[in-house]
């Protein structure tokens, strides 16, 4: 558990100890006691999951239309334990033609397409040739909102390319 987890949890202990302190010795009915409590417990599990997009779990937001790709895992589907199977890769956002300060872990549905994009990008990198992945948006198009709703997000037009050579300045 990270320090600020751990310094978060008690000063929620404390809280709720606070809370429950003021309950006990307030007049108030019964009910808006209960009340109190159940809110602060929602408080609780909502800053909870609110802190798990900054303690680098991966985020299953829109991967941004251009990235540089850093490594990616691949768990596939398990009839008999019952897991749909994901994708986790981790990118470096290239929105301003350079890349973000950080990489940001990003969660994707599985399909069978990306799977095999994403372990050749992998296969490329391994022989030394980085990868930018782009999401052609031509094809995003052709898949209909509403499947892609049901489905979750998969990505028709996700491709990798090697990043170009510098160009280097002229003497």
């Amino acid at each position: 558990m990270s320090e600020v987890l751990l310094s978060l949890s008690i000063a929620y202990v404390f809280l709720a100890a606070l809370l429950l302190l003021a309950l006990i010795y307030s007049r108030l009915h019964w009910l808006l006691k209960v009340g109190l409590v159940t809110v602060a417990l929602v408080f609780y599990w909502l800053s909870y999951q609110g802190w798990k997009e900054t303690q680098g779990w991966p985020t299953t937001t829109a991967l941004p239309e251009r990235f540089l790709l850093h490594s990616a895992v691949i768990e596939e589907p398990d009839k008999e334990l019952g897991t749909q199977g994901s994708i986790f890769i981790w990118v470096s956002d290239l929105k301003t033609f350079k890349p973000a300060e950080q990489p940001r872990s990003y969660r994707l549905e599985y399909d069978q397409g990306t799977h095999g994009k994403v372990e050749d990008a992998l296969r490329e990198m391994q022989n030394g040739n980085l990868q930018i992945g782009e999401i052609n948006p031509a094809a995003e198009l052709k898949e209909s909102s509403k499947d892609q709703k049901r489905m979750g997000l998969k990505y028709p037009g996700l491709e990798f390319v090697k990043l170009p050579d510098p160009a280097l300045p002229e003497k």
